[in-house]
């Protein structure tokens, strides 16, 4: 413990006192020096202005009546004044001084000119008073005098410093270390003994002091009384609490697991959320199949294809640059297809030629020999790579040349598996080696210069490392600031499994009557083109009130409407549709959008939609939903627990594989609840079991799983309002809900 040292603040406060003193002594004695200087100087401008006035004209008569007896006298008269120590008369006829000669001190001369005005004539110029004041006899009775006051004001002050000090000791530094010693008692433990000032007088803000401390022993002493009452008053309760606080802490791990399986669900809904990204991809995929059609040449039509897969490609790479920028999901499942590495090569290259010519810049490749023709890998990914490293390549280079090699390293075996190193090299600006451990991180780019001149998100390289190491690769850099730069991957491509054949031609269906309601005009003529190449009658509307008259004018067999309308929404025109008594109340009715999430999904076949069409759309899919094939199966419906409609419309939009993953982290969390819900419903924890219930039926409704979430809500309900009995009666039905629901996804999972 550290202690003040006996006397500390007596001693500041005495060395305070005495510094203050010294200061307003020398400040005191300043000021009056200077009062007593002005004092002087304003007594010696009196005897000036005195010789002026009773001296002068005495002095020009007898200087005009060359009486140098009288100038004498009058001369030694001025001398005797205060302080004068020469006075010196020159004219054309004398040069009289009186007083001292040479004198030593500081001086102050005043010049008076002596003029004489005759009865008559002019005014005659006779000569000049010098009078010489000794300033060293002023500064010396200054000195003493600032000297005497000094020093009485020093020791008055320091007399007053010793009484206040010791005035202070008595009536606060004593008191001081009592209620000290008192403070440190409290610290140790001794809190029965009061405490006591040895004070005769009424009391002051030292006794409020005391008093506060005295009140601090008592509350110290009364707090410790209460908690060892509530000790023991909850020593009976503990073991509940640490029930309550087991099942706590569960559920905390429960909502982080089921907020990290959330995060990890969103993710794989990414891809189609975007409707402002994937609006412009439709057009661009809607027309490259529109033109497939069209009369091209061999050049065109090699352009056409390589844009097509381009589009498709950025399409399955979409949900890479989302999960780079919101750092998702972090595994991706590259899709495995037989390709031809050569023709990938020559359509990157057919795509970025024209990109190319704009910079000057010339294009190469340079495949091994030895490579074989056709490999079995993900073809989307690796062209997603070579895209990204040729485009950053003519971008950084211009009137240069960007060459691709494509190198054998070695036979991997399992029947002509191979690995391949992959090589794109520009005569460019080049990458600092600072930088170049850093460019395959995300948002990063080779400096700030090459930021604001080439601009970018900094995300293509981190793409391109994520997707090659997806592919079990690896990837790296060599590079020369102002020589260029080489960026590798290596990787190995599995042998194909056989060269697929070309798809035959699909028969089309009988002629349909279709209303495309679309405000983009750029999306209604794609989708106009792909349903006119199969024969069908299309009607055109860009907003609800024109899709309205349409409707009552004439019967369609198929309405697709876009969600995001103008004014009134795609899903309210299908609500005002369907209860409208016209002729196409009963009609099919599709929605186009890129909003495809659960929650969403849901509100469109609840509006009365029979499916949705996700955006960008292509042609495969629109022929399923033209021929029927997208409706579920009759079988699937006579369940009425499951919402089997909304589970298909999610297997359409977003693949197999990742409804099966999503119902795998559906069963993983009803399995999570289960137990917790029970033992929570045991325990009478209505709060626990509300926020189980809670964030249970919204996973479970999400995925079509209806009477386990309406069971859910129901037990919700019962828990916010603490009706405990109810909630015992309802745990059955609970539990039949929870095992069927387990079953379904049972079922689900194996098929």
């Amino acid at each position: 413990m550290i202690r003040a040292r006996p006397g500390g603040l007596l001693r500041r406060l005495l060395l305070f006192i005495l510094l203050f003193s010294l200061c307003f002594t020398v400040l005191a004695s300043s000021v009056q020096l200077y009062i007593e200087y002005r004092r002087e100087m304003r007594d010696i401008d009196s005897r000036m202005e005195l010789i002026r006035a009773g001296y002068l004209a005495s002095l020009e008569r007898s200087l005009w009546d060359l009486n140098q007896e009288q100038l004498n006298v009058q001369l030694r008269g001025l001398v005797d004044f205060s302080d004068v120590a020469r006075v010196h008369l020159t004219s054309a006829d004398f040069d009289l001084l009186q007083g001292n000669p040479d004198p030593t001190g500081p001086l102050r001369i005043e010049r008076f000119t002596l003029d004489y005005q005759p009865p008559s004539g002019p005014l005659r110029k006779l000569g000049e008073l010098e009078v010489s004041t000794d300033l060293g006899a002023v500064y010396q009775r200054l000195y003493a005098t600032g000297l005497t006051s000094l020093l009485w004001m020093a020791v008055f002050l320091c007399g007053l410093a010793v009484a206040l000090s010791g005035l202070f000791y008595r009536l606060v530094t004593r008191h001081l270390k009592v209620m000290a010693e008192f403070a440190r008692r409290i610290a140790a433990g001794e809190w029965q003994e009061p405490l006591h000032l040895d004070k005769r007088r009424g009391s002051d803000e030292i006794d409020t002091v005391a008093h506060a401390l005295d009140d601090m022993r008592r509350a110290i002493l009364r707090d410790i009384e209460r908690r060892e009452t509530d000790r023991l008053a909850l020593q009976d309760n503990r073991d509940e609490l640490l029930k309550m606080v087991e099942r706590r802490t569960a559920s905390l791990m429960r909502a982080k697991d089921e907020a990290e399986a959330a995060n990890l669900a969103k993710s794989r809904f990414l891809a189609t959320m975007s409707h402002e990204l994937r609006t412009p991809l439709n057009g661009i995929l809607g027309m490259a199949e529109l033109l497939r059609g069209a009369r091209l040449d061999a050049q065109d039509g090699k352009r056409l294809d390589a844009l097509h897969k381009a589009g498709e490609g950025l399409l399955t790479i979409l949900n890479e640059v989302l999960y780079f920028a919101k750092l998702e999901e972090g595994v991706s499942h590259p899709e495995l297809v037989d390709f031809s590495l050569r023709q990938l090569l020559d359509e990157v290259l057919t795509l970025l030629e024209p990109r190319a010519l704009n910079n000057d810049t010339i294009l190469s490749c340079r495949v091994d020999q030895r490579i074989a023709e056709y490999h079995h890998g993900a073809e989307q990914f690796l062209r997603q790579v070579l895209s990204n490293l040729l485009a950053n390549a003519i971008k950084f280079t211009e009137g240069g040349e960007v060459s691709v090699e494509v190198a054998l390293l070695s036979e991997t075996g399992e029947q002509t598996g191979q690995r391949l190193r992959v090589s794109v090299t520009d005569d460019g600006i080049g990458i600092a080696p600072a930088m170049q451990a850093k460019i395959f991180e995300r948002f990063t780019q080779a400096s700030e210069e090459v930021a604001q001149r080439f601009g970018g998100t900094g995300l293509g390289l981190a793409i391109c490392k994520h997707l090659v190491e997806q592919m079990g690769g690896c990837i790296g850099v060599h590079s020369e600031v102002g020589r260029g730069s080489c960026f590798w991957f290596e990787l190995s491509l599995q042998p194909a499994s056989g060269v697929a054949e070309v798809e035959p031609v699909r028969a089309v269906g009988p002629a349909l009557k279709i209303l495309v309601v679309e405000d983009v005009a750029l999306n209604r003529e794609v989708a106009k083109g792909l349903l006119l190449r199969d024969g069908h009658q299309v009607w055109l509307a860009e907003e609800a009130e024109q899709a309205l008259e349409h409707c009552a004018a004439q019967a369609f067999d198929l309405l697709l409407l876009d969600v995001h309308l103008p004014g009134i929404s795609g899903v309210e025109l299908c609500r005002q549709i369907r209860n409208i008594d016209g002729p196409n109340r009963h009609t099919r009715i599709f929605a186009l959008t890129a909003s495809v999430q659960p929650a969403l999904v849901r509100g469109y076949l609840e509006a009365g939609m029979d499916g949705v069409l996700a955006k960008p759309l292509k042609l495969e899919n629109l022929r399923q939903v033209l021929e029927g094939h997208a409706s579920v199966a009759e079988s699937l419906l006579s369940d009425e627990t499951m919402d089997w409609p909304l589970l298909q419309t999610h297997r359409n939009l977003l693949g197999e594989q990742k409804v099966q993953s999503l119902l795998a982290v559906l069963r993983d969390s009803i399995l999570q609840h289960r137990d917790a819900l029970n033992e929570a419903i045991a325990a009478d924890d209505c709060t626990e079991v509300a926020q189980l219930a809670h964030r249970l039926a919204g996973s479970c409704d999400s995925l079509g799983f209806r009477s386990l979430a309406t069971t859910l809500r129901a037990l919700e309900t019962l828990a916010l309002g603490n009706d405990e009995s109810a909630i015992r009666h309802m745990n059955p039905t609970l539990d039949e809900q929870l095992q069927h629901s387990l079953q379904t996804l049972k079922g689900l999972l194996q098929s």
